[in-house]
């Protein structure tokens, strides 16, 4: 797929649209979203906005745009919305309303665009008193329904014609609603991937509703990029799609700045963000989290696997699900002060029914100071079971702290201070652990088709040994942690 070229026909219409008229028609204001804008709002958008807007105009029920940041996606947004709401251009039940629904990535964001439509409506309001000579003052803000019973709030607006636009973020908050319009923005950014296809998508079934999707890329993943699909690999697309490279945009001083921009970026290193964050290209640095060299060093043959142990050590305890085994590790802090990995037993697919009396015996035979147990819903049972027995048990949310507790572990890990006896498997998991960096988030992940049971376990049971060393990963530089 390439990116959109504008041809003289689009700039000669787009020219031709964005004159201002005497006097703005229902009409065609109802049907020409470009005309609204400039018309009745008083707000000429870039040539691209008004691109995004006829496929709206033209009834497409499925858009997906993409496009490099702070080029103006989220106005484009407000605008429709608002004009949707307005002038009810798609009324739906019984009430014959039209609801607006706009997702955005987080609730902050939600509240953002919320804000954008409130700062529309008094450009709108400026725009008719200019026009009228100051006859109408607030045209725009007398159409908001400021009657106890109406919604409006920091998340929603009701109008007096009985249509809401609705901000929310990308949770099951939006099951229950039915929109004529869903807008999701920054789409690829939506971090749950089931909350699109179980809870955003089914809000317009109700309505045959239209599903717009804008976003700058979030690397070549998630059900943008696949929905997207930039190279081009499905032959059926269910989205219209539109592709915009910032070169093309028609205001030279967004250019201008977004060039200084990729100097910086490119005299820092930083390609791969400014091609994401700007050539809006679906890039991704996937790369081994960690060394091969240094997991080779911390083999240390001296070292066998224990049945038992008399001083102080820990336990961590990592629930298998369908395709992932459940692991036990246990670790110490030696007297050099390197970690130092004791005992695992790691169990076959869906056999660890004697997990608990397998506790219980460990238990008896080392000293265990605290059990470390994946805070997952797998382990509720278990966890429960051990907190009765009064045991000291330290559930960590692993999906929370993972990355920021495998960085810890890798420094570790570089400083030569984590050992282990040797273990073939764990080594071939750590030499195929991946780490996938896009712009917003960093993933750790086993390889298709790989595992990380035993690595994951490792670093669980090195979890409270990492945090009482903080300080001295100050002494390494943000650039060595995450190179």
């Amino acid at each position: 797929m390439e990116y959109y070229k504008f041809t003289k026909k689009d700039k000669d219409t787009f020219i031709d649209k964005t004159i201002l008229q005497a006097n703005s028609k229902y009409s065609i204001a109802k049907k020409d979203t470009t005309y609204f804008s400039v018309n009745s709002i008083g707000l000429k958008p870039l040539m691209w906005q008004s691109k995004f807007f006829e496929m709206f105009d033209k009834g497409k029920k499925r858009i997906a745009i993409c496009t490099p940041r702070q080029v103006g996606k989220s106005v484009a947004v407000a605008v429709m919305a608002l004009k949707a709401a307005l002038l009810n251009t798609s009324p739906a039940g019984v009430s014959k309303k039209t609801m607006i629904g706009i997702i955005s990535a987080t609730e902050e964001q939600s509240k953002k665009l919320m804000a954008e439509i409130k700062r529309l409506i008094q450009l709108g309001d400026t725009h008719v008193k200019t026009v009228t000579g100051g006859k109408n003052k607030k045209w725009y803000t007398n159409l908001i329904d400021s009657s106890k019973s109406a919604s409006n709030n920091k998340s929603m607006i009701t109008f007096t014609n009985g249509n809401q636009i609705v901000c929310l973020p990308p949770t099951n908050r939006v099951r229950g609603y039915s929109f004529s319009y869903v807008f999701v923005d920054e789409a690829a950014f939506v971090e749950d991937q089931d909350i699109f296809f179980d809870s955003i998508e089914p809000t317009v079934s109700n309505t045959n509703g239209t599903i717009i999707l804008t976003s700058t890329p979030n690397g070549q993943q998630g059900f943008f990029y696949d929905l997207f699909d930039p190279e081009e690999k499905y032959d059926f697309h269910e989205y219209t799609r539109f592709w915009l490279h910032y070169l093309d945009l028609d205001n030279q001083t967004m250019i201008d700045n977004i060039e200084i921009k990729k100097q910086n970026y490119y005299q820092t290193g930083k390609e791969k963000h400014f091609e994401q964050e700007y050539d809006a290209k679906f890039t991704v640095q996937v790369s081994a989290f960690f060394d091969s060299a240094d997991v080779d060093e911390m083999v240390d043959l001296t070292l066998f696997k224990l049945s038992e142990f008399e001083r102080q050590c820990d336990c961590a305890i990592d629930f298998g699900m369908v395709n992932s085994h459940s692991v036990v590790t246990i670790t110490r802090i030696n007297d050099e002060g390197l970690i130092e990995r004791l005992f695992h037993h790691r169990y076959m697919f869906g056999a660890d029914d004697a997990l608990m009396v397998d506790l219980e015996m460990l238990k008896q035979k080392f000293n265990i100071q605290r059990f470390i147990p994946d805070d997952c819903p797998q382990g509720y049972h278990t966890i429960q079971k051990m907190e009765e027995k009064g045991w000291n048990v330290k559930p960590m949310s692993f999906k929370k702290d993972k990355v920021s507790k495998y960085v810890e572990f890798r420094s570790w890990l570089r400083r030569k201070k984590v050992k282990t006896y040797k273990d073939v498997v764990l080594c071939a998991e750590m030499k195929a652990l991946q780490e996938e960096e896009s712009i917003r988030t960093t993933k750790i992940h086993k390889p298709n088709g790989g595992t990380d049971d035993l690595i994951d376990c490792f670093v669980m049971s090195a979890y409270f040994y990492l945090e009482n060393k903080k300080e001295e990963l100050k002494m390494y530089s943000w650039d060595e942690i995450w190179s």
